[in-house]
């Protein structure tokens, strides 16, 4: 049952995009500008590094929580 949660979690965790909700908190679709991508890149172009860096700091962390916590469960 464990696994079959964890599974999920991190699908779900997996889905959020969140360097479109970085964007968004400041008021650009960063789907529309740029390069088109929602990745960490894009994000640090087109609204700045701030947003940028914090992208990939979500990112990182949206791989690394599910795997720390199936580890350890």
């Amino acid at each position: 049952m464990a696994a079959l949660f964890m599974l999920v979690f991190a699908y779900v965790l997996g889905s959020i995009p969140t360097g479109f909700l970085f964007g968004l908190l400041s008021g650009v679709d960063v789907r529309q500008t740029g390069s088109g991508n929602v990745g960490a890149t894009n994000v640090a172009r087109v609204v700045g590094r701030r947003q940028g860096l914090l992208t990939l700091l979500a990112d990182v962390a949206k791989g690394f929580i599910p795997s720390y916590l199936s580890a350890h469960l």
